[in-house]
């Protein structure tokens, strides 16, 4: 919806209920100075995505943990970024929370319209919801405190340590790795380590989670 003007706003989130989206959305009916804000509450995926598609909806919230806690099957994720990040109507919102730059990266690229942190104010949302829903052809808006979280130094990663980290991923043992790619046990580790210290990863749970998120992208 790219409007001069602005009277009803049709808004949904893609995660379970919670009250901070009825606060959210009583807040930007009051400052954008909408007459109606309905908020919708779809019962799966495809309910929502099928509102999406008939442009039924304008804005669509997205907290980044609803994600990756299991709450959605991979495949669900995977269909509904698609879509909503192809609809010129719809008007995606990511609350980033403790992602890593990597992972930003592939959110802003696959085509979010706004994307803000918890460090953010709700007047920076109202701002950005402003100039996506009521100008022609938007630039994608990312908060001054994501854009600080991109520029954080981070090597890129060797094939060779995708390969381990992914292998990790798949179930394999760095002893099964090794031999799988035909490496000495002392290079897979170092691999390992160094796409760790890469990715400002310390453990071996934050290496697995981080994993799991990157599948989505």
């Amino acid at each position: 919806m790219k409007n001069t003007t602005l009277t009803t706003i049709n808004m949904t989130y893609f995660h379970q209920y919670h009250m901070s989206y009825d606060l959210i959305a009583s807040y930007i009916q009051q400052e954008m100075k909408v007459s109606h804000l309905q908020l919708h509450h779809f019962p799966d995926p495809e309910s929502l995505l099928n509102a999406v598609k008939e442009n039924k909806i304008d804005i669509v919230m997205i907290n980044s943990s609803c994600l990756f806690d299991g709450y959605f099957r991979e495949t669900e994720i995977r269909k509904v970024l698609s879509v909503l990040c192809a609809n010129n109507h719809t008007t995606t919102v990511l609350f980033a929370q403790n992602m890593k730059p990597v992972l930003l990266k592939k959110m802003a690229g696959a085509g979010m319209d706004i994307m803000l942190s918890s460090h953010d104010t709700p007047n920076e949302l109202v701002t950005a919801l402003m100039n996506a829903m009521m100008t022609a052809e938007p630039e994608p808006y990312i908060s001054q405190s994501i854009k600080a979280h991109l520029l954080q130094t981070q090597d890129e990663l060797t094939t060779k340590e995708w390969e381990v980290i992914n292998l990790i991923n798949q179930g394999y043992s760095l002893s099964q790795i090794a031999s799988k790619k035909c490496r000495a046990m002392s290079t897979v580790s170092t691999q390992k380590r160094n796409a760790m210290n890469k990715l400002h990863i310390t453990s071996e749970s934050e290496l697995l989670r981080f994993l799991h998120q990157n599948t989505f992208f």
